[in-house]
């Protein structure tokens, strides 16, 4: 049974028992308010958001980030009125509850980019142990500064954001209700903050999107790194093909193509100096001072390919991607 929902949800809203369906058939799809009310519905009822969008809308990073957080799906109209995956190109079919998979279908190969094309990609994850000073905020700070030159401008719970820039207005905004999150935008930088906490320790995971990432200098990220260094726990640094100036296109992508990673001082002083060495990357970095070293490795020069090289990494430290 198919029923409209209407009220804070919006006019383009259908609810089913497996899934709430909503339709945004604009150029560019937004975090909008009402589209994280309807994520957050979603995942409280057991049911999945599928966002059915026309062949040439985008999403905002920060509304990618979303459905891929809230394991939503991203469902693209053609204009022959089929349906697909927006994100591998899996056709797709309604069988009265939600889209599924068409019987048979196969995920096409995606499209063929050039190495570094589309948005400069940077995931920063930082921990913050019980009676550790709380400076959230500070690494999306660092990272702006470093790839443009200027600080962030603004940060909201929604697109559009409506407060100016603050790290005291971010921290009293998720230490109240952590598990928070927040939308962050720079000078062509577009991202999301989110807090949580795991026992005593609270943690922060910053996802930025942009500049393009064949305008950055490679000393600006070289500088990024070292200024994380002694703070954060983990940093991914990619260049993002399917996606430019903060907004994925309906175009399938290959994944963003790794460039480097950086392990904090956490992890080099669990595992050694000597391991720290044999690391399977192109290049190898010790950074930082004292107790708190990082390994800062890059991909680019190796006689692999950066996934295979991030792969033996995490392999050799035996540590899950994104922890």
């Amino acid at each position: 049974m198919v029923e409209p929902m209407t009220g804070y949800l919006g006019a383009w809203a259908r609810a089913t028992p497996e899934a709430i369906v909503v339709e945004q058939f604009r150029d560019v799809v937004p975090a909008s308010t009402w589209l994280i009310d309807a994520a957050r519905t979603a995942v409280e009822s057991g049911r999945v958001l599928q966002l059915v969008t026309g062949a040439r809308s985008g999403l905002t990073f920060p509304m990618e980030s979303l459905l891929g957080d809230a394991r939503a799906g991203w469902v693209v109209r053609d204009e022959g009125g089929g349906h697909r995956d927006g994100f591998l190109g899996l056709p797709l079919d309604w069988n009265g509850s939600r889209f599924v998979p068409e019987k048979g279908a196969t995920i096409p190969p995606p499209r063929k980019y050039s190495p570094g094309s589309g948005d400069l990609e940077v995931r920063i994850t930082t921990s913050f142990p019980a009676g550790e000073p709380l400076k959230l905020g500070r690494s999306t700070d660092i990272a702006m500064r470093a790839l443009t030159g200027t600080g962030p401008i603004g940060w909201g719970v929604a697109e559009p954001v409506t407060e100016p820039w603050s790290v005291s207005g971010i921290s009293a905004h998720c230490t109240r209700r952590a598990p928070a999150s927040a939308i962050v935008v720079g000078e062509g930088v577009t991202g999301r903050l989110q807090v949580s906490q795991v026992d005593d320790v609270v943690v922060e995971e910053v996802r930025l999107s942009g500049p393009a990432a064949g305008s950055v200098d490679t000393r600006r990220i070289e500088d990024l790194a070292a200024e994380c260094a002694g703070t954060v726990r983990q940093m991914l640094v990619g260049a993002a093909p399917g996606r430019t100036q903060g907004v994925r296109s309906a175009i399938p992508a290959p994944p963003a193509l790794p460039y480097g990673v950086l392990f904090g001082h956490e992890l080099v002083s669990a595992v050694g100096i000597a391991h720290v060495h044999r690391t399977p990357a192109a290049r190898v970095r010790l950074l930082g001072a004292g107790d708190r070293k990082a390994v800062w490795c890059r991909f680019d020069g190796g006689a692999s390919a950066p996934f295979e090289q991030l792969t033996d990494i995490l392999h050799h430290y035996a540590t899950p991607a994104g922890s």
